[in-house]
């Protein structure tokens, strides 16, 4: 068997939240799923955040920024609702799994989740995104 497409498979590199530009420490398991580091030949941007606050507050930990390319985040759970909050420009919305957000590029925007467990997917459709305030 040649193989050919195995670079193509890779395993999620776990990495604090802290180290992502406009968000601060918080209990949530972040696995970056796809980008040129872990694929070169990607043009997309992945990750997951693994999400389980039970009945404790978490502090909001992501603050206002926008990028250069659009963003789709995806909010799923089971059981359990997964909520967030959601700010796109100077509108807030509180979105309950199963949920779709589109953010096109250059729209100021931020997540914080309420309550709930589940997945919060993260996708930037560029490989050359930029993030800035």
């Amino acid at each position: 068997m040649m193989q050919k497409y195995k670079k193509y498979i890779t395993k999620g590199i776990n990495e604090s939240l802290s180290n992502v530009p406009f968000h601060k420490k918080a209990p949530i398991k972040r696995l970056s799923m796809l980008s040129k580091k872990t694929i070169p030949d990607s043009n997309i941007h992945a990750a997951v955040h693994i999400v389980d606050v039970k009945n404790k507050k978490i502090s909001k930990y992501s603050t206002l920024h926008k990028h250069n390319a659009d963003e789709v985040n995806i909010i799923l759970s089971q059981g359990k609702k997964l909520v967030y909050e959601i700010q796109l420009g100077d509108e807030t919305y509180k979105v309950r799994s199963p949920a779709t957000i589109f953010i096109p590029k250059g729209v100021m925007h931020k997540a914080d989740v309420l309550s709930g467990s589940g997945f919060f997917v993260c996708l930037i459709l560029s490989d050359k995104y930029k993030t800035s305030s």
